[in-house]
């Protein structure tokens, strides 16, 4: 099971904390107890998410189809380069 944190605003929405038994990012993206209109808003990977694979931005891997390994660490926040998220 991959390890998740959730950073910011994201913790008042669902545990900082837990495990996720998945097989991608978007596999694990989706299991989070997050609503989905706040991660895939129109389908795609919210644009104010940042998601850290063992310290690594998926931009720069594989993006949501980035595998997951058991012992895996993933970090989730929405960043704030633009100001309040959606702004």
């Amino acid at each position: 099971m991959a390890t998740v944190k959730l950073l910011g605003g994201l913790r008042r929405l669902a545990p900082a904390t837990c495990d996720i038994e998945a097989d991608s990012v978007a596999d694990l993206l989706r299991r989070l107890p997050l609503p989905p209109a706040l991660l895939f808003p129109e389908g795609e990977l919210n644009r104010d998410l940042e998601v850290l694979v063992n310290g690594r931005n998926i931009a720069f891997l594989d993006g949501v189809q980035t595998p997951l390994r058991a012992d895996d660490r993933v970090t989730v926040f929405m960043h704030g380069a633009r100001g309040y998220p959606g702004g």
